[in-house]
């Protein structure tokens, strides 16, 4: 009877031992895309603009390949001095980094429509997210 109790608790024990060690082991971790709006506007800045248009398009460089280069227009229902930049992400949905990350000032004018560009820093930026908010 104790021959089979201790087999029992050395089975168990190894058991155990394997599941500790199984949960050690680091797994690579899943990268998921996360569907992001390709605009966000600061809700303070709503009452004062609307972006009336936002269009994508690719620019191709001398070289060969291609920038992805962004168009919008803001209108405005009142004077507002505003801030925009645009984000830049991979097919992974990272960020690409670039020059001149920080915001962009900007005067809208009541009634004024205004329009914009900008253009990805490099080849590798395949989608955008827009951010507008108040001058701060």
């Amino acid at each position: 009877m104790f021959r089979t109790l201790s087999r029992v608790m050395l089975v168990a024990l190894m058991a155990t031992g394997i599941l500790v060690t199984s949960a050690c082991v680091p797994l690579e971790p899943q990268r998921e895309y996360v569907q992001r709006d390709d605009l966000q506007v600061d809700p303070e800045i709503r009452q004062a603009l609307t972006v009336s248009e936002l269009l994508q398009s690719r620019v191709d460089l001398p070289g060969g390949g291609s920038l992805l280069k962004i168009q919008f227009s803001v209108k405005g229902y009142q004077n507002v001095d505003m801030e925009w930049k645009a984000t830049w992400f991979d097919a992974e949905g990272m960020v690409v980094p670039g020059v001149g990350e920080g915001y962009n000032t900007a005067r809208v004018m009541q009634n004024q429509t205004r329009f914009f560009t900008a253009s990805a820093p490099n080849e590798r930026a395949v989608s955008f997210q827009l951010h507008l908010r108040e001058d701060r």
